[in-house]
């Protein structure tokens, strides 16, 4: 061929070749945004026998993404009419985990690393298996094999990773799932080499959680995966193994052992796994709640038993306390002793008990009232005056002057701190003395810290047994508990009752010289009481007084009769609920004693109806052998007016009765406060209450006849709010409320509303100028 045929071929080819570019220019062009190219070899390396299945996934996998759309304008990326978003890589990576270290920095690298692992395990291991559960269904998967080849393409096409499945692999819908797998190309990896960093520990977290949700979708059980070594770290590959979480620690010890060049740790301190964490919490809560029920049924079985014990024991000591006021012999009088000494040291353990399980079911309260530190130490003497002068024991008592006056704090627990120690010192002093001490160790403005020193002459404690006079159930020698008796129970609880109040205890003990225990116990500084607060200390004469008893126990019944009538009250009894309130309807009283556990309608029934039905204001006391933590404040929440346990003595109970009969309902503290005795100002907020409160209530019930919600709301929340400046909320507090949300009540509620109402005005009414400036 001649040379220019040759050339001439060679041109009319070359400017075929340039024609045919153009055109696949120009076709690329046109489809430019609506489609995405792949051009290069298979997205995922898998063994020959798996091939078929992967190839066919590819084709599925093109094909659903070959149905690209990318608008800006509108932020919108989507692919086979999903929606997807671009993310950078090592924001979700590096970046993620460096933010992380820093948050986290006072736990440690270690476990801040950890804490980050935990997050974008759990995030990405949600993620694959929803995108698998969408990704299925789009492209009718059923085949869990075929729904897992589908994964490893899908992972490629959104840049997750390259996947290497490897031949040992046995992808079962069972216990024996196992997958071993490399990414040669993982943008977590990618993320710090790129950065020119080395990693501690294997980074492809969210590559590991995405990969293992998405087999977890597939077939249906539950898996984790661990990335074993990483390119981060500086291996060969990043490689990780998947299966099951109970046999992943398996796996890995089993490559462990194959591969002893990567160091690999046998048992990884921490395999990161949604489910298995989530196994575990849900562990933890259903064993807090049967430990919850557990501690329930404690504390209802021994307030249960304590009330069992406590009414018979509250009859035997009951009228053992009148026995001793008849005329007896000398051996009688002996027998009773020993009968009240027995039965006041099973009360005793009784309350030890209860207090043990209140304490356990962290349902131990205490009171902030005005305490008058002289006085109580004074009235422990008194309580314990018999077993001193019975030892023949001296006893000594001190107080700093800067300690007299008024303290805030418990005055029974501080007296049972003070008489558990006390007595303790008497018990184990044959002779010699015991010295009370009340001293203030610090002291600001606002409190003092007070420290009591209780020191004796007795038998002492040996060195190495101090320690354990605070455990429960424990004494320092076994010989002690036979010769002196005991349950091992005050001083444990002791401790544990000035630990909650923000004290502390120890002790200094010396065998056959004595021991001092020091109790320090903050305070806050009180006020004097407020008017109409200071509760009666003596007892009263009831001078005819009508009294209801309503018990359903005889012989509590009769004990009860006897005391009463001894102090000279007007006594009737009914048997229960429903005979006291129809007594009520027909007889006026002075006081009701209300037994908690009645037949039928119990004590908190029968006082809402005596406070409801029969607009009563009655004081009413409840006394019960009802032990249950937290009695006293449901009685008084259910209009009572205070609360007596079982077993009492006679003097207890006509120290409640005085203390009930003196009760005022007014309360000024908070005027007093606010306005720092503003005598002027409060005389005039009483005036203007005086005024305005028949007003008001004529309003509110012209508005309830008529069903004005707007007004009945309005009237009823100035009422909540005038009768609070006057302490009057824990009376009707309630009940203002109750109508105020409701924009109704019930004939009864109102009227309740209203009787309290009239009583507070008629105490306004007679208060002295004294009272209203008296400082507070």
């Amino acid at each position: 061929m001649k040379t220019s045929a040759i050339i001439a071929a060679l041109e009319e080819k070359v400017k075929n070749l340039e024609a045919e570019n153009a055109a696949l220019k120009r076709s690329a062009h046109a489809h430019e945004g609506e489609g995405m190219m792949h051009t290069g070899g298979p997205s995922v390396k898998v063994p020959d026998e798996m091939a078929p299945l992967f190839r066919k996934a590819e084709e599925n996998v093109r094909q659903y993404f070959s149905d690209f759309k990318w608008d800006p304008s509108k932020a919108v990326i989507e692919i086979s009419d999903e929606r997807y978003v671009l993310v950078r890589a090592s924001a979700l990576s590096k970046d993620f985990l460096d933010s992380i270290l820093k948050l986290y920095a006072d736990r440690g690298e270690q476990e801040a690393f950890s804490i980050g692992r935990n997050f974008l395990f759990d995030i990405s291991h949600a993620l694959g298996l929803n995108d698998a559960r969408a990704f299925h269904a789009k492209m009718n998967l059923s085949n869990p094999l075929a729904r897992l080849s589908a994964g490893p393409v899908h992972f490629a096409y959104t840049g997750w990773a390259y996947v290497d499945i490897l031949p040992e692999s046995n992808p079962t819908p069972d216990d024996n799932f196992y997958l071993h797998y490399h990414h040669p190309f993982s943008f977590e990896a990618d993320a710090w080499i790129r950065a020119g960093e080395k990693s501690k520990n294997p980074v492809c977290i969210m590559n590991g959680g995405y990969s293992s949700g998405w087999c977890e979708q597939s077939f249906g059980v539950p898996l984790t995966a661990v990335e074993v070594t990483c390119r981060a770290q500086g291996h060969e590959q990043c490689t990780f193994i998947m299966s099951p979480p109970h046999k992943i620690e398996q796996h890995i010890q089993q490559y462990a052992k194959k591969h002893r060049k990567y160091n690999i740790k046998k048992s990884p301190p921490e395999i990161p796994t949604f489910f298995l964490r989530k196994t575990v919490e849900e562990q933890m809560e259903k064993a807090r709640v049967l430990a919850e029920e557990s501690s329930r049924a404690k504390s209802d079985f021994v307030a249960n038993m304590s009330h069992e014990l406590r009414t018979p024991l509250s009859a035997i000591l009951g009228y053992t306390d009148l026995l001793k006021k008849t005329k007896l012999d000398p051996m009688q009088h002996d027998y009773l002793e020993a009968i009240y000494a027995s039965g006041s040291n099973l009360l005793s353990t009784i309350n030890d008990i209860m207090d043990l399980s209140k304490l356990d079911a962290r349902k131990i309260s205490f009171e902030s009232v005005a305490i008058q530190l002289p006085d109580l130490l004074q009235s422990i003497e008194l309580m314990l005056a018999s077993r001193i002068g019975h030892k023949k024991l001296q006893y000594i008592s001190s107080v700093d002057k800067t300690l007299h006056q008024p303290l805030l704090g418990d005055s029974v627990r501080l007296t049972q701190i003070l008489l558990n120690i006390i007595g303790n010192a008497i018990k184990f002093t044959e002779k010699g003395k015991i010295t009370i001490r009340c001293e203030a160790e610090q002291e600001n403005a606002q409190g003092v810290q007070v420290l009591f020193r209780i020191s004796d002459t007795g038998i002492g404690i040996a060195a190495d047994k101090q320690h354990l006079v605070f455990e429960r159930f424990t004494q320092a020698d076994t010989a002690i508990t036979r010769k002196y008796g005991g349950t091992g129970l005050g001083l444990a609880i002791t401790r544990e009752l000035v630990e909650l109040q923000g004290g502390s205890i120890t002790l200094k003990s010396e065998e056959k010289k004595g021991t001092e225990f020091t109790v320090r116990l903050p305070f806050l500084k009180a006020e004097a009481p407020a008017e109409g607060r200071e509760r009666p200390a003596g007892l009263i004469n009831g001078q005819g007084m009508h009294v209801l008893v309503v018990e359903d126990n005889v012989l509590n019944q009769k004990m009860t009769r006897i005391m009463l009538q001894h102090n000279g009250f007007r006594v009737s009894v009914a048997g229960n609920g429903l005979k006291a309130v129809s007594f009520l309807k027909k007889n006026k009283v002075d006081l009701i004693l209300m037994d908690l556990q009645i037949p039928g309608m119990d004590g908190y029934l029968t006082t809402e109806k005596i406070r409801r039905s029969l607009q009563l204001n009655t004081p009413v006391i409840a006394i019960t052998a009802h032990a249950f933590s937290g009695e006293r404040e449901k009685c008084l929440a259910a209009g009572m007016n205070d609360y007596l346990p079982k077993p009492f003595r006679e003097h207890e109970l006509m120290q409640a009765i005085a203390a009930a009969r003196q009760q005022k309902l007014i309360d000024l503290s908070f005027l007093k406060e606010q306005t720092h005795n503003n005598a002027a100002f409060i005389k005039d907020m009483v005036s203007t209450f005086l005024k305005q409160t028949p007003k008001d209530l004529n309003a509110l019930q012209k508005a309830l006849s008529k069903g004005d919600e707007a007004a009945v709301y309005k009237i009823a929340h100035t009422l909540r709010t005038s009768v609070g400046y006057f302490g009057l909320q824990q009376y009707i507090g309630s009940d203002l409320l109750h109508i105020e949300q409701h924009r109704t009540a019930e004939e009864s509620r109102f009227q309740h509303i209203r009787n309290i109402c009239e009583e507070a005005m008629q105490e306004l009414r007679q208060l002295t100028p004294s009272a209203l400036s008296s400082a507070s």
